[in-house]
């Protein structure tokens, strides 16, 4: 009885749509006027908490300063956590789209190895060219076996505060380089490759000036290795765990913690160029 009752008596809630063309009219500019108001409430907030907003980075830069050793580090810098989520945007972003965009059209997987593994080693020699002659200086006037430890956190702190200027003086040989690599595999030099080397350049050079320093496994790059999940990332996304694949892109390490995690390639993935 009580089911029939309330089938008799039940009555469709009314939608808001519902009613005349003139009503409807109605009802839409009183959404319209709603949001309007909405977004002058969201823009006065917005200037409202700019103070607050400056406030928190000048907090921000008291912490880092509280810290042993940053007081010469720039604030901008990032630490190690942020290059970390940078390299792993990095190579779902860049690498992913040169990948497929570029790569799988014009070479086979032995030439999309030796295009990864030689950029990274390529760009790895520039930066120790760059900072080993003041390294080996230091370790000759000082009469020092090693300069591991206090001597080079502080030099590496050092550099994180003046990290721009000597990032572009570092990297001006860089385009050469570029396109030496680009000419061997005859590729073009288009804009898409040259973002790629200017951000792998880019992330290369603050992981080697952080501190401490975040490493590489290059020589990892084109190993064939059992895909596990907490260790690699597909760069096409469908590989199974413990199925086999090939390194693109290296594992990024801070001490022996991983920190980032490499780039592979299902091994029975399939190439046009193959």
């Amino acid at each position: 009885m009580k089911n029939n009752y309330a089938k008799e008596n039940y009555q469709k809630p009314s939608d808001y749509l519902d009613g005349t063309q003139e009503e409807l009219k109605g009802k839409i500019k009183l959404l319209m006027n709603k949001l309007q108001l909405t977004k002058k409430e969201k823009e006065n907030l917005s200037k409202e908490n700019q103070n607050l907003q400056n406030e928190i980075l000048q907090m921000q830069s008291h912490l880092r300063c509280m810290v042993s050793g940053f007081s010469n580090t720039s604030i901008s810098f990032p630490m190690a956590n942020e290059l970390s989520n940078s390299i792993a945007e990095f190579y779902k972003c860049e690498c992913f789209d040169i990948f497929f965009d570029v790569l799988t059209q014009e070479l086979n997987l032995k030439g999309i190895i030796y295009f990864f593994s030689t950029s990274m080693i390529r760009i790895d020699k520039i930066i120790q060219d760059y900072f080993q002659p003041l390294f080996k200086n230091i370790m000759q006037v000082g009469c020092f076996n090693n300069i591991d430890g206090p001597i080079i956190n502080v030099m590496r702190k050092s550099f994180q505060g003046n990290y721009k200027p000597i990032y572009q003086k570092c990297i001006q040989n860089q385009a050469s380089i570029r396109i030496e690599l680009l000419k061997y595999l005859k590729l073009n030099n288009n804009d898409q490759i040259e973002a790629f080397f200017n951000k792998l350049s880019e992330i290369m050079f603050n992981c080697y000036i952080s501190d401490p320093t975040l490493t590489f496994d290059i020589q990892s790059i084109g190993q064939k290795v059992t895909f596990n999940q907490s260790k690699h990332d597909p760069i096409d996304g469908f590989i199974k765990n413990k199925e086999e694949c090939i390194i693109l892109m290296p594992a990024v390490y801070k001490n022996h913690e991983q920190m980032a995690k490499s780039l592979v390639l299902s091994y029975t993935y399939q190439l046009e160029n193959n």
